[in-house]
């Protein structure tokens, strides 16, 4: 996990005269209903290669054996094969040898863990948020400890506020806690996700990601036809000028297994 490479299987989008960013969306999941032959047509109408993502311990992925069948399966289609924890110290649970198959880890801040011990899931959109300063203290402190503890690759749904005060993002978002989060992915070489859903982070902090070197990826956490659109992705990644080096890709050739 971690290095970056250009692969010629991409389809690319032209964003500038000079420059070319190869199309891909590493965030999107597979249900019952929406299903590897369902993304397949999708990347093909698109011209989009996509990054499957699922969530390992509690959820879908709970050991080693459901794992070595989810790396498996994919392994027999061109995406990429990632995972999306939601736990801190997720990874103890399985074995290294096969977290080694698994071509990027995906970890978002959303699941926020209050001083009374309740857990705020923060995309529900009727999530409540009595006292903002607290509120942000403890997204802070818990978005560091990702960034700073977890076996990261990508930050996923970077600087999204609850609906509750998302009236207040830019005062919310400043500069000193925008540099933290910056300097720690740049210290541990995580890229950052540009999210088609919530349409963050904004062109600031893009800006900013991009002058400290850091690598992006587009992703639209999608489980239905949205996969593969980035309207949002696209539109801001030509208003940053953000070219094909600026972006992260697993090591690892799609369909290479």
């Amino acid at each position: 996990m971690g290095a970056m490479t250009a692969s010629p299987l991409f389809n690319s989008l032209s964003v500038n005269d000079d420059d070319k960013i190869r199309m891909t969306d590493l965030h999107v999941h597979l249900t019952n209903n929406f299903t590897i032959e369902h993304a397949m047509d999708l990347a093909r109408k698109r011209n989009v290669t996509f990054g499957i993502v699922e969530h390992p311990v509690s959820w879908a992925i709970k050991d080693d054996q459901i794992l070595e069948q989810y790396i498996n399966f994919l392994s027999q289609y061109p995406v990429y094969i990632g995972l999306q924890p939601v736990e801190p110290g997720w990874s103890k649970n399985y074995s290294p040898e096969l977290l080694d198959r698994i071509d990027y880890i995906l970890m978002d801040p959303q699941r926020v863990p209050m001083a009374n011990g309740e857990v705020l899931e923060i995309w529900n959109f009727d999530t409540y948020v009595d006292d903002t300063e607290e509120f942000m203290k403890r997204y802070m402190d818990y978005t560091m400890q990702i960034l700073e503890n977890e076996p990261v690759d990508i930050f996923g749904w970077p600087l999204f506020l609850p609906v509750c005060i998302a009236r207040d993002y830019y005062t919310l978002w400043t500069e000193e806690r925008m540099d933290m989060i910056l300097t720690a992915a740049k210290k541990h070489d995580i890229a950052i996700e540009i999210n088609d859903m919530s349409h963050t982070p904004h062109e600031a902090f893009i800006l900013k990601a991009k002058e400290m070197g850091l690598k992006f990826t587009f992703g639209s956490d999608s489980r239905n036809q949205n996969a593969g659109r980035l309207a949002y992705c696209k539109r801001i990644a030509e208003k940053c000028d953000l070219r094909t080096e600026d972006f992260f890709l697993p090591s690892r050739r799609v369909g290479q297994g």
